[in-house]
């Protein structure tokens, strides 16, 4: 009799701990699928093409930048990264964005440094001629991954030592402005919109 007794009570607490399972998991999946569903965000910015029909092509002695984060490159948040052009922000680059600036024909300067990364800032140097247009891609690379995956791997302590390891390697960021251009370019931008 005190066997059934503690099997009945014992199959209680098992049904009861299912159903406490699966009122905290219910929660859990609801605002996993949320944070999932807004990690793409839509962007209604106009595309180059469109601003360039209302802005017009550069000015005879200027130079169009253009700068554009993929819709890949979003961070947890997709915080607006601030991207430098000889030394003045040119906006919020978020993922599926770009920013631009028209400047003087010229040497000119791109700069960035994302905030909470433990590198010198990366840059980017060129020449530009008037009337073109100059459009680069922010994207990470091997360096960047390698000190992320060191993160991801063995935490901060690996991130610092990594970090330390290849800022002493080279004098790059963790980032690299690429130049696009011709089919590249357009197909990069064939879903960017203009940042806010």
């Amino acid at each position: 009799m005190g066997f059934a007794r503690i099997a009945a009570a014992l199959a209680d607490r098992i049904s009861i701990a299912r159903e406490a399972r699966r009122f905290v998991a219910l929660p859990i999946v609801l605002f996993a699928f949320l944070f999932m569903a807004g990690c793409a965000p839509t962007r209604t910015g106009a595309t180059l093409d469109e601003l360039s029909g209302k802005v017009g092509a550069p000015s005879g002695k200027q130079a169009r930048i253009v700068v554009l984060r993929a819709t890949d490159a979003a961070d947890l948040f997709d915080i607006g990264w601030q991207v430098y052009l000889d030394e003045v922000s040119m906006g919020d680059l978020k993922s599926g964005t770009f920013v631009y600036r028209d400047r003087p024909a010229g040497p000119h300067k791109l700069a960035f440094a994302r905030a909470g990364d433990l590198s010198r800032a990366s840059t980017h140097d060129f020449d530009a001629v008037a009337g073109r247009t100059y459009v680069f891609r922010l994207e990470m690379n091997e360096k960047g991954r390698l000190v992320e995956g060191s993160g991801v791997a063995a935490g901060l302590a690996g991130m610092l030592v990594s970090s330390a390891i290849s800022d002493a390697s080279d004098k790059r960021g963790f980032f690299d402005f690429r130049l696009l251009e011709g089919e590249a370019a357009r197909q990069a931008l064939a879903d960017i919109r203009l940042a806010p």
